[in-house]
């Protein structure tokens, strides 16, 4: 039987000989105050941390859970004990680390997600990104593919911290794969990865507008998308049959195309296909906002016809065969399906939906280690390019992928860079060389290349083998000539020959 105390936790503000000590779980010689949910302690000042940590016996050793300190410290922080205290660094892979503004929302050592009921949609979007950048069926993804995408960064961001722009989510997202993938794996990719971020761009608005209630919209051109939305959701919720109604109608006026679609229930699958391919046809680059508004409507009603177009069932390979051109259709259609739904454990999207809701949904607690090998924050002070191996600081123990925390609770999956990982086992394998082949670099070189260039040696030999063989074969008709043949040449096509 587990038995349930009321926790009691500390706040110190401390200097650096008091970090030092509190870090090595050692008491505190200044006083400290009980951190709790009504009185919210104070901000340190510049050159200063403020520490939390779960008090106990006096006995106990101090183990800090929360580091604050603001955004002008954290270089010298990190460094600091980068290079004098190597053994508690990187901080944040044990450590939670708060600048003052996430302080100030904050109100308990345990953060509940919210996304306004939006979890379904915002993981079917997660999903479709996955499916686009990676070009590849859906059964072939993987859980870390979704992990690794922007809308998922988006989404638990928001689903954490309210305040958060999407802007600053982008800039801390490229921040970190710039800083962990090579040049050439951020070339590769980059000008369809940027074509469909645009296209979910306006997407990312209308769910965040429909989850935070705003009835001001950052942009007029979304706001006729969040009331079709609305008007879906609130279909669904009443078990509304003719719900495309409702989806249609806060956008008829940009797209009257749509008026077919009321008509849906009694069109059969052919020509429910061929209002798709005219919703398609209809798509074109916008100018004006008006224009943009009909574009983002058009991409949404083929995204839920998408969706329904197979009698009902859902047909994602029709907007998974446009997705190269308008990637915009294939994020509605994976969107669409959730939104409304409650249950969000089944096995949807081949068994990634309920993987990426799970994360998502995940609480964040303080009172519990990061999950992550480090936060951005902490990367960006502590990666060096200049030196061989640029991660060395951070002690990565990954081989292909990492967790960084762009935000506190808001960790993805980033692929470190193929030159960082070639240079690591490159290290790897100079490191396990015989001594004699450390004095000896030619021959070592020697050594490394020879399992390449014996395949090509015996390739050579073996051509000039079959050469050889060929010679002899062309010279046995002449020493042959006149000699009498000992049985037929049942490898030649003798079908067609005519006697004489």
């Amino acid at each position: 039987m587990v038995k349930h105390m009321d926790t009691d936790y500390q706040y110190a503000i401390a200097d650096e000989t008091g970090l030092d000590a509190l870090l090595s779980g050692q008491g505190v010689s200044g006083s400290s105050t009980r951190w709790t949910s009504w009185s919210k302690p104070s901000r340190p000042k510049p050159g200063s941390v403020g520490v939390v940590w779960l008090s106990g016996g006096s006995g106990d050793i101090i183990r800090p859970l929360v580091l604050i300190v603001n955004d002008a410290d954290i270089q010298r922080l990190c460094g600091r004990y980068a290079q004098l205290h190597s053994d508690l660094s990187p901080l944040t892979a044990w450590c939670h680390l708060l600048t003052p503004r996430f302080l100030d929302t904050l109100d308990s050592m345990a953060r509940t997600p919210d996304l306004g009921g939006l979890e379904a949609a915002w993981t079917g979007l997660t999903v479709a990104e996955a499916v686009l950048l990676a070009e590849r069926p859906l059964a072939s993804l993987r859980i870390s593919a979704c992990l690794a995408t922007h809308s998922f960064a988006i989404a638990r961001a928001n689903a954490l911290w309210s305040h958060l722009a999407v802007e600053d989510i982008t800039r801390r997202f490229d921040g970190a794969n710039r800083l962990l993938k090579s040049d050439s794996l951020n070339q590769r990719g980059n000008g369809r990865a940027s074509k469909i971020r645009a296209s979910l761009q306006p997407i990312w608005e209308t769910l965040i507008a429909i989850s935070k209630g705003q009835s001001v919209y950052r942009s007029s051109e979304i706001e006729p998308i969040v009331l079709a939305l609305q008007g879906l959701i609130n279909a669904r919720s009443a078990k509304d049959p003719q719900e495309v109604d409702q989806l249609i109608r806060p956008i008829i006026a940009y797209v009257p195309e749509a008026e077919e679609l009321s008509q849906l229930r009694e069109i059969a699958p052919e020509g429910r296909l061929r209002l798709f391919d005219k919703l398609v046809d209809s798509l074109d680059k916008p100018g004006t906002a008006r224009e943009k508004v009909r574009f983002n409507a058009l991409a949404l009603l083929a995204g839920y016809l998408a969706t329904i177009a197979a009698g009902g069932s859902p047909s994602l390979t029709l907007a998974e065969s446009l997705a190269s051109h308008w990637p915009e259709i294939t994020a509605w259609a994976y969107l669409v399906g959730g939104l409304g739904e409650k249950v969000l454990w089944t096995s949807s999207f081949d068994g990634l939906g309920r993987l990426v809701c799970r994360e998502l949904l995940r609480p964040l607690r303080f009172d519990e280690p990061p999950t992550c090998d480090f936060a951005l924050d902490e990367a960006s002070v502590l990666a060096d390019a200049k030196l061989t191996d640029p991660l060395v600081h951070l002690k990565v123990k990954q081989a292909r992928l990492l967790t960084v925390e762009l935000l506190p609770g808001v960790n993805i999956s980033v692929p470190i860079g193929e030159s960082n990982s070639q240079l690591k086992q490159e290290i790897n394998r100079t490191n396990r060389l015989p001594e004699a082949q450390a004095r000896d670099p030619l021959g070592a070189l020697a050594d490394a290349m020879w399992p390449h260039i014996r395949g090509r040696i015996d390739d050579y030999f073996a051509g000039m083998q079959r050469n050889e063989d060929a010679s002899r074969d062309d010279e046995s008709p002449q020493r042959n000539r006149g000699k009498r043949k000992l049985g037929p040449q049942t490898q030649l096509p003798l079908k067609n020959s005519k006697k004489h």
